[in-house]
């Protein structure tokens, strides 16, 4: 081996130079092995822990102003409010090459009477009651008149004190009826500020327009109600026998039943919800719903970790849901968001009768989500509420067709969608073709993939790097280990004559030039894998993917949720690869060495010297 390698330093330049070039092509060839291992490995984490999931509204054709009259400053005002023509259907959307991964679904969302555990605090009565009244003296009440109260309807009171004075004012109706001193009258109010001039206390209880139902049908058409709307009504001996007092019985009920009222939201797969999609909502205790509980319908649920607290509950308690009513219009955020309550539809039925619960089951709490926000309320969320419940869609397995109390066209927070990664111009390519121009013009499709075409389109130029790298390295190593064997092998026919003419066997001539060169191999690639780990650590604290370029935030991302969630096998695979290649290249050269001197070997020693060396 010290000749071999004496033999080959008789030409320094041309050795130096190959040992040079060869640990150079070596750190090349690992190093982009290297990179293009660990950048494979962190598309594979992102593509499972991202997903893109899109939502759908129907936009409005127009809108339209609603004027009323505000007694207090004796002006209209106007609302916008908008109009559609018609409601389109999610089925729109089922079309050639959409590619779903998760079919678009309207999400309704129940309510639920939940007797006995704390919902709201305080509820909706201090604001908003029922109230039995004697006019002091006969008055128009386009402003605060005072009254003697005779009972609240709702909130029902053991102790009714009818020498209690309130001042009510008709204050949304321009030209009211006149209230009668000595008259018993029945109205619903809302309790507000007296801005008026001259007041005489500082609230008034402004009178409300009888509810008229918004219940609609399971085609969403409303359904029509005989209510005549009136701000109050008289009250006359067997008033509550009468239809139109049957009414205010029924709507003080259903009041009642609204104050212990929470929303309870069905679902296919959490996934499809906008906060638990980014990440703004997301259970911390316990389990969420596994496959089978979705698809059989389990009874189980997850509520906030709020309402948990709030009511003494824990993982595996159970909870009674009485769901009486169904909200096909809007997400339990509209209402519920913030815990209020207040609602944009009717507590009451086409027949002017609260509605009876249409289904009854126990489920178990099998976790509890917590909402970013400020005490547990979700912020930014579109779709969440306070105190909201999650169940599996199809553990409710009753017919709802008679309790929908509104119904509307699609809107962001309830209709959603999943599909593969990175295909949205696929899909919206497939969307354009397939979808008539008349859907098309009124429906907004959103998507949101939590950043992942950034973050993908950084790792795919990071990967075009590594493989431009280990092709640059695989030729340069490929190009130099034949020069190598050329100069020092192929070229060498006269060494090996020589030797074998001083006695030297096959096997010491073999030795005798391949030890030097795969000596000389060994170091230069050892050298060149030592230098790529360098190459590589030095890499990593680089942006070579361009993420940093990008202002998309991963505030909610499960990246910045958990810095554990996206684990790829870097070092692992590095260090097989450290391995695995060099240990080919000291092989390859080895094997063509014995290759090229086995030739060399067949040629009888008297020919080679008499030969002319070129």
């Amino acid at each position: 081996m010290l000749k071999s390698l004496k033999q080959l330093l008789r030409t320094p330049v041309k050795a130096v130079l190959f040992f040079l070039l060869m640990t150079a092509a070596t750190a090349f060839l690992v190093m982009g092995a290297n990179l293009w291992a660990q950048t494979q490995a962190q598309m594979d984490a992102v593509e499972k822990q991202f997903t893109t999931l899109g939502t759908v509204e129907q936009k409005p054709n127009r809108t339209q102003m609603r004027t009323g009259w505000d007694a207090a400053d004796g002006a209209y005002y106007s609302e916008a409010e908008p109009v559609y023509d018609s409601v389109i259907s999610a089925d729109v959307l089922d079309f050639d090459g959409a590619n779903y991964l998760k079919a678009p679904e309207k999400r309704p969302y129940y309510l639920a009477d939940l007797q006995g555990l704390a919902v709201r605090d305080g509820g909706t009565a201090l604001f908003y009651p029922v109230v039995e009244f004697t006019p002091a003296e006969t008055a128009v009440p386009d402003h605060p008149i005072k009254v003697y109260v005779q009972r609240f309807l709702y909130p029902e009171a053991e102790n009714q004190n009818n020498e209690y004075e309130i001042y009510v004012c008709d204050h949304w109706t321009e030209n009211p009826a006149p209230l009668e001193a000595g008259k018993t009258y029945v109205a619903y109010t809302n309790v507000i500020v007296n801005h008026h001039e001259n007041a005489k206390s500082s609230i008034e209880y402004a009178l409300i327009a009888t509810e008229r139902s918004t219940q609609c049908d399971a085609g969403g058409n409303l359904l029509e109600s005989d209510m005549q709307t009136r701000t109050f009504d008289e009250v006359t001996a067997g008033f509550y026998e009468t239809e139109r007092g049957q009414y205010w019985l029924e709507l003080s009920k259903a009041l009642s039943m609204w104050d212990t009222t929470a929303p309870v939201l069905p679902v296919t797969d959490t996934a499809l919800l906008p906060s638990f999609h980014d990440r703004t909502v997301y259970v911390r205790e316990g389990r969420t719903f596994s496959a089978e509980d979705l698809e059989n319908g389990a009874a189980v649920c997850l509520v906030s970790e709020e309402f948990a607290r709030k009511n003494g509950l824990s993982i595996g308690d159970k909870v009674e849901l009485p769901l009486y009513g169904v909200n096909e219009k809007d997400s339990p955020h509209r209402t519920f968001g913030d815990g209020s309550g207040l609602r944009t539809f009717s507590l009451l039925n086409a027949q002017n009768r609260a509605y009876t619960p249409f289904w009854t089951a126990k489920y178990e709490i099998i976790g509890t989500y917590y909402s970013v926000g400020t005490y547990g309320k979700p912020a930014g969320s579109i779709e969440m509420a306070l105190n909201l419940f999650l169940i599996p869609a199809n553990s409710v397995k009753a017919d709802f067709a008679s309790n929908i109390v509104d119904s509307g066209p699609m809107q962001r927070a309830t209709t959603s969608f999943q599909i593969p990664n990175g295909t949205i111009d696929d899909y919206m390519a497939a969307y354009n073709r397939n979808v008539p121009a008349e859907a098309r013009e009124n429906l907004e499709i959103t998507f949101d993939d939590n950043g992942y075409s950034q973050i993908i389109g950084g790792l795919l130029n990071m990967r075009y790097v590594a493989i431009i790298l280990f092709a640059a390295g695989l030729l340069s190593a490929l190009a130099i280990l034949v020069l190598l064997l050329y100069f020092f092998i192929v070229k060498q026919k006269k060494r090996t004559a020589i030797e074998r003419s001083l006695g030297m066997s096959k096997n010491q001539c073999r030795v005798s030039l391949v030890s030097g060169v795969v000596v000389l191999s060994v170091v230069a690639v050892i050298l060149g894998t030592v230098c790529s780990s360098v190459l590589f650590d030095k890499a990593q604290t680089l942006d070579l993917t361009g993420q940093n370029e990008h202002t998309f935030s991963t505030e909610y991302s499960l990246w910045a949720r958990d810095e554990n969630v996206v684990e790829t096998e870097d070092a692992e695979n590095t260090g097989v690869l450290e391995v695995v290649i060099p240990a080919a290249m000291i092989l390859l050269t080895t094997g063509l060495s014995v290759i090229l001197v086995n030739r060399n070997l067949k040629q009888e020693p008297i020919e080679l010297l008499s030969a002319r060396v070129e």
